[in-house]
């Protein structure tokens, strides 16, 4: 288990994505983005509308795309990838992969 400093860093360099230069306009990097498509479970994506949207109001007057909002989610669990590991192998040996 990672201790709370550990976790803290993580937390700050997330939260660095949403500091403002000094004239007050969100920072913004030009990203290069591609285009994939994947399947996934419907539940799942109206769950991850509903955090999106939830996360939107909590936010507010700051906003955020919904593409910088999964790009976040996906470097988090990225930066956790033990515990995935850990979260994959317990669903691998009770459900279907498919």
């Amino acid at each position: 288990m990672k201790n709370s400093n550990e976790s803290n860093e993580r937390i700050e360099k997330l939260k660095q994505r949403f500091n403002k230069h000094a004239v007050g306009r969100p920072l913004r990097t030009k990203k290069v983005r591609g285009r994939d498509s994947f399947y996934l479970d419907t539940e799942l994506t109206e769950r991850i509308d509903k955090v999106y949207k939830d996360s939107s109001h909590e936010l507010y007057p700051k906003s955020f795309s919904k593409s910088l909002f999964l790009e976040t989610m996906l470097e988090f669990s990225l930066d956790n990838i033990i515990e995935i590991k850990k979260q994959l192998s317990e669903a691998s040996e009770s459900e279907d992969n498919t």
